[in-house]
């Protein structure tokens, strides 16, 4: 059997290191991006958030935007999110957009299907 990751979800079977961390400039994946079946994104720590105001976070994935409000996190400011990498069709760029008062302690993507 496979050992399980030891990082911050172990029972998840993924793990969240700095060369998987966004920001918020606009660069180049840490991973590319279409030659994966499906991209995790999780949003770490989110203050701040409601629904449909201002305050939210928005990921930008590859031309694909996912926003998080309160609605799409735990009651520990997590959320995660799933998009197909053969969608990633503006280039390999990634980063996240923090709408009004909304804070974060980290966003990160992640490959969940391996290459296509």
């Amino acid at each position: 059997m496979a050992a399980r990751s030891s990082g911050v979800f172990p029972r998840e079977k993924f793990d969240l290191d700095a060369t998987l961390a966004l920001t918020t400039s606009p660069a180049a994946a840490p991973i590319e991006l279409k030659t994966l079946r499906t991209i995790r994104v999780v949003v770490i720590g989110a203050a701040g958030v409601d629904d449909g105001g201002v305050n939210k976070v928005s990921v930008v994935v590859g031309g694909q935007t996912v926003e998080f409000g309160s609605g799409e996190l735990d009651g520990n400011g997590v959320g995660i999110a799933h998009l197909r990498g053969a969608l990633c069709d503006d280039g390999n760029s990634a980063h996240y957009v923090l709408g009004g008062g909304a804070s974060v302690a980290g966003v990160y993507l992640d490959g969940v299907d391996n290459l296509g």
